[in-house]
């Protein structure tokens, strides 16, 4: 390579890694992103919710047990999975409508809903009215559109960055709930874990709705404004030339509504969907967020000398450490490399931890010389999920699309994954309690090791390119 390209390919990584003319990103662009995130934290709260609250439903104490009785094994499953299912539902057809209404207008709604479905779940004294209270709490999907909403207030150079902030602000709500759970009752620790949406709700009128989205409802002066305000440390040039770069990718779409039966019509589109896949099940396949889920009682059950609630605290600290620490790397090495080696990694510990549970289902002798095994390789699995598969697969979801198929591709993509997490969360209960943990936790590793299988082969790279980009990549351009 002459001295020339390797000039031209160092100036060209400094452009997908550095604002635009050395800008920081502003402190408004800042605020809209983080208000939009925290339904990300209610969502993390209430995804660990059971952990720390499984235990109190166990107890024979009326003052501790709302519902007055020990819950039962299927109950657990029920009030686990069926949630879960029920929000599979509503991110297929609901977050649709954030094309009608808006991504703000969308949000906002979510957001007063999940609050007083929050409320409801705090004040109910059987499992049935959990269960519906968490159902309606989770039903909007709106913490798919958030992440489209940060996809589109965002530039090409921070998409990523800012990207990770929904599986980074998601882990602060597992760390909330960790923390909270343990030491107060269940009404007042999902009153608490609810809290966020009441700020939410407040703040997040005042932010503007994305300048894509404005755009193609045809009102370009409210475009204009939005992009102002989300970048308002650019010239007025510099704002129209942003205007002009949404103009040709709206000319593009030519006005199209998407659907859902676009998504088979065009080859990016299909590609777009199958892509998106590929992160998404490996993730929930991985089982770290079924883990997550009864996280308390999961460690418990290995033996050791540490508390469930304990674990689980320090857990979620180290997973929120990872998740920043992607945040920061993503730009420079990209989506693909570091799922790659997140997905990879995870297979590793999680194998060795069903050895672990395999050893105390024979009551082996060695296994007090390896009580250290359970929290190591718990960490170790969250340390190098935190650096792909938990933070990239919904950005990454939400980059691949284009414009008018984004909303419909992510609630295709993220209800599917719900199925799979459904079915996980809903199974796992019953399972380890007949076959035992070990064959759980290596299946999980089986599928990590799948999943990085299926990305060497097939995953493209997104870091860097525009919106217009991915779509001429998807259509059969080489990437190289």
């Amino acid at each position: 390579m002459s001295l020339e390209d390797t000039k031209n390919a160092t100036n060209q990584k400094e452009q997908t890694q550095l604002p635009p003319d050395g800008k920081p990103d502003t402190l408004f662009l800042y605020i809209s992103i983080i208000t939009a995130q925290l339904i990300s934290i209610a969502f993390g709260a209430s995804a660990v919710w059971t952990s720390p609250v499984l235990g109190k439903l166990q107890q024979n104490d009326t003052e501790t047990n709302p519902i007055g009785r020990p819950i039962t094994t299927v109950e657990i499953s029920m009030l686990a999975g069926i949630p879960e299912l029920t929000n599979t539902i509503g991110i297929l057809l609901m977050p649709k409508l954030s094309d009608v209404f808006g991504r703000k207008r969308y949000l906002l709604c979510s957001g007063l809903a999940m609050l007083l479905a929050g409320i409801g779940l705090a004040f109910s004294n059987t499992v049935l009215l959990m269960i519906v209270a968490r159902c309606l709490f989770g039903f909007s999907g709106a913490w798919t559109v958030v992440c489209l909403y940060i996809a589109e207030v965002c530039e090409d150079h921070n998409r990523g960055k800012f990207g990770c902030y929904f599986g980074i602000f998601h882990q602060l709500g597992n760390l909330f709930g960790f923390v909270i759970g343990p030491f107060f009752s269940v009404k007042t620790f999902t009153l608490i874990t609810t809290a966020p949406m009441l700020v939410f709700v407040a703040i997040f009128a005042v932010v503007p709705e994305t300048p894509i989205y404005l755009l193609v409802k045809g009102r370009e002066e409210e475009c204009k404004m939005a992009l102002r305000r989300l970048r308002s440390n650019k010239s007025e040039e510099e704002i129209e030339r942003d205007l002009e770069g949404l103009k040709v990718i709206r000319a593009k779409q030519k006005e199209r509504k998407g659907k859902l039966v676009d998504l088979i019509k065009k080859r990016e589109s299909l590609l777009a969907v199958l892509f998106g896949l590929i992160p998404l099940l490996t993730k929930y396949l991985s089982g770290v967020t079924v883990i997550f889920t009864f996280l308390a009682p999961f460690f418990d059950s290995a033996g050791t000398s540490l508390s469930g609630d304990i674990v689980a605290i320090i857990v979620a600290v180290v997973k929120i450490v990872f998740f920043v620490l992607t945040s920061f790397v993503i730009e420079r090495f990209g989506r693909r490399i570091l799922l790659l080696i997140s997905s990879t990694g995870t297979a590793i510990p999680l194998f060795l931890l069903g050895i672990y549970f395999y050893l105390q289902s024979i009551e082996s002798t060695i296994l007090v010389h390896l009580d250290w095994i359970p929290l190591t390789c718990l960490l170790l699995t969250v340390c190098l999920y935190g650096l792909g598969l938990g933070p990239i697969p919904q950005p990454f979801i939400s980059e691949l699309p284009s414009a008018d198929l984004r909303a419909v591709t992510s609630s295709l993509v993220h209800s599917i994954g719900s199925v799979v997490s459904f079915a996980l969360t809903f199974l796992y209960p019953l399972v380890s309690e007949s076959l035992g943990n070990q064959w759980c936790v290596w299946w999980f590793s089986v599928n990590c090791a799948v999943g990085s299988i299926l990305m060497y082969f097939f995953l493209p790279e997104t870091k860097g390119r525009s919106f217009e980009d991915i779509q001429e990549m998807l259509k059969g351009r080489e990437e190289h």
